[in-house]
């Protein structure tokens, strides 16, 4: 058999297989313009689009009321995803309107595995356009600064505290932009800015008084405002180069470069109006703001008392994240939750226009007591659509607690101590013995009893009655410093791993929790302003203050971009337990 013979078979198979794949997909032919309005004497791309058919017999529409420029400029692409393929075909053309006014783009047609195909027509509106002409370079280049600029569009000029906007800077230009490139670096102060690398960047023409624009999303970023008041987006300002339209007149070849002309664009400066939350949140609100789901579920269902489970709690929104802390699960005294950890958290990604990213925290729990329970976790978020907060519940969680090893079993209360009591006499083997019962031991344990059991009863009252006369702020206050150092140690275990996104986490979890136990800030107004303005009350220096902040704001950096330099986690993480230990002793100097 021959090399081409061998080639056509292979072919040959792969059209039969493609072909029985593309049968499970839905065939469309669809008409797309890239502008619903033009200038005469402009230009506008029509599309005609197959998916997943094998087309034959394509017949266009007349275009009455149009040159045509270009076309049928015929396309196809396949592609796969999930294993399951899809196919697109596609014709287009490059149209001029002859006059102004309102036409429609006639239905195409295509026979398609043995089916005729017929799209819906499009409609176009022509406008007068402005005549500009220039004679002299500086005029020529005073006409395309009035060509080209840039905008900086925000999803919304309001938010609240944590909210996620949608920053594009968008491009529009009547001229052949050859490049264009930054001058400036934008320093988003008061957000946490994530500058998003996929997004629809396709060009779409637009007319906007009387000037025909290709226009372009050149930089998409999500801004999540972390202190109310008006913040500002500085001006972008970027130098764009824009090829002479007497070099576009004469022929070019590979050797020559165009003649370009150079300016300057800057967007207008931006104010965003952003507010604090509401007061006075549900207990078991813990910093989400936006749009969220949840989701948990736990790794057994059937334990002893001895043993141990997970409940992992999974949230998805379009918020700020990282202020997210772990909410509590409110399980009364049945169970013991000994550590939380924040096991996954996923970058953001574009969904239906927003950005949204997920966090998975895990639970380690023990249960005290034997029996059935259903565990219901809830997780507060503050909806910025309805404007209230929202408790979401999960699924009920059915754990069934069979005792364990009774040498290990806790069981604090009175009444469960004295049936245990009560069993062991129940079951006492009572024989006669040589002995009288008068005067043995077992005579005095049983005379001390009561006497024993008004004793602890009364302690254990007084012990309840301190417990409630704790000032649970002050004891937060307390433990703030070793709570944080735990954490910092914590991080240092991922400093060794080389796990830099969990360990920027931990540092800043420490950081910000001391923070908030030991100023009594609560998380949801929680600043570098109030943090830096509680410590100069407290008359803290002012370097360790800005060590402090600078600390929490490189973590918060480093979390964005995804930094993984071991060197400079090192001298992070010395840093933070140096300026940890430097203001609590500061503290307890006052």
């Amino acid at each position: 058999m021959s090399i081409k013979h061998a080639k056509n078979i292979i072919l040959f198979i792969c059209v039969l297989v493609s072909t029985g794949l593309l049968a499970q997909q839905p065939v469309t032919f669809t008409a797309s313009t890239d502008a619903r309005q033009v200038v005469v004497g402009g230009y506008f791309e029509v599309s005609f689009t197959l998916e997943n058919g094998q087309g034959k017999n394509f017949q266009p529409p007349a275009f009455k009321n149009f040159n045509v420029l270009s076309g049928p400029n015929q396309s196809i692409s396949t592609s796969s995803f999930n294993g399951k393929w899809s196919r697109t075909l596609t014709y287009s053309y490059n149209l001029q309107p002859k006059k102004i006014g309102k036409f429609k783009v006639g239905a195409a047609s295509i026979i398609a595995d043995g089916k005729k195909y017929t799209t819906k027509p499009l409609q176009v509106e022509v406008v007068k356009g402005k005549n500009n002409t220039a004679t002299t370079q500086e005029e020529l280049k005073e006409q395309i600064e009035t060509q080209i600029y840039i905008k900086a569009i925000p999803s919304s000029i309001e938010a609240r505290v944590g909210e996620q906007i949608i920053l594009d800077y968008k491009i529009y230009t009547s001229q052949q932009v050859e490049n264009y490139n930054p001058v400036n670096e934008l320093d988003y102060a008061g957000f946490f800015a994530e500058e998003l690398r996929s997004y629809n960047s396709q060009v779409i023409k637009e007319v906007i008084d009387g000037v025909q624009y290709s226009t372009k999303v050149i930089k998409k970023v999500a801004l999540f405002p972390q202190q109310a008041g008006i913040l500002e987006i500085p001006p972008l300002r970027m130098q764009v180069a824009v090829a002479s339209p007497n070099q576009t007149k004469r022929r070019r070849s590979i050797f020559s470069y165009p003649d370009l002309i150079r300016i300057q664009v800057s967007t207008e400066m931006l104010n965003i109006n952003v507010r604090d939350l509401p007061d006075n949140p549900p207990t078991s609100f813990s910093g989400a703001v936006g749009r969220y789901s949840m989701q948990a579920k736990t790794n057994s269902r059937q334990i002893n008392t001895n043993d141990a489970f997970s409940v992992q709690l999974s949230v998805s929104g379009d918020g700020d994240l990282k202020l997210v802390q772990a909410p509590d699960l409110m399980l009364g005294d049945s169970f013991e939750i000994f550590d939380t950890k924040v096991v996954d958290e996923n970058a953001l990604v574009p969904r239906q226009g927003r950005f949204v990213g997920k966090k998975i925290f895990d639970y380690l729990i023990t249960p005290k007591y034997p029996g059935q329970f259903k565990l219901k976790p809830k997780f507060t978020y503050y909806d910025v659509d309805s404007l209230r907060y929202i408790t979401l519940e999960s699924e009920s969680l059915a754990i069934a607690i069979a005792q364990g090893d009774q040498s290990k079993a806790v069981i604090p209360k009175d009444e469960e101590v004295t049936a245990t009591l009560r069993g062991i006499a129940t079951t006492a083997s009572w024989q006669k013995k040589s002995t009288p019962i008068f005067g043995s031991p077992l005579f005095y344990i049983l005379l001390g009893l009561p006497l024993l059991l008004l004793g602890g009863a009364y302690f254990y009252k007084r012990h309840q009655f301190k417990l409630s006369n704790v000032d649970t702020e002050a004891l937060r206050r307390q433990r703030a410093n070793k709570v944080a150092l735990k954490r910092l140690e914590t991080a240092n275990t991922f400093l060794k791993e080389n796990k830099s996104r969990q360990f920027y986490d931990e540092v800043s979890r420490a950081m910000l929790d001391y923070v908030s136990d030991k100023l009594n800030i609560p998380f949801s107004k929680m600043s570098k302003d109030n943090v830096r303005d509680k410590l100069l009350e407290l008359k803290v220096s002012e370097t360790p203050i800005q060590q402090f902040i600078h600390i929490i704001k490189t973590s918060e950096m480093a979390l964005f971009a995804g930094k993984d330099n071991s060197s400079a986690m090192q001298e992070v993480y010395e840093q933070a337990v140096e300026v940890v230990s430097g203001v609590e002793a500061e503290l307890l100097n006052e």
